[in-house]
């Protein structure tokens, strides 16, 4: 961030790496900076986000997560919660 303060690359690392620790809401905060800085659709990145991730029980907790706070904008993540 410091060598690229611009660039929204290390803005959505870092909300990758809040979802991976389970910080939804920290994660969210990193998502809206990349966004300031560029970054085309945050919600793509998210939903690759948990599409990729290989524990049941963690996508699922991010999936209510996700559905819970926006039910219609995630409602591809209710797929997640059968």
């Amino acid at each position: 961030m410091e060598c690229q303060p611009k660039s929204h690359q290390p803005y959505t690392l870092m909300g990758a790496i809040y979802y991976d620790r389970r910080e939804y809401s920290e994660g969210d905060q990193w998502f809206e900076m990349a966004a300031e800085r560029g970054a085309n659709d945050m919600d793509d990145e998210i939903e690759r986000i948990v599409r990729m991730t290989k524990d049941k029980a963690k996508r699922r907790e991010v999936a209510e997560y996700l559905v819970k706070k926006d039910s219609v904008r995630y409602g591809w993540a209710s797929s997640y919660l059968k």
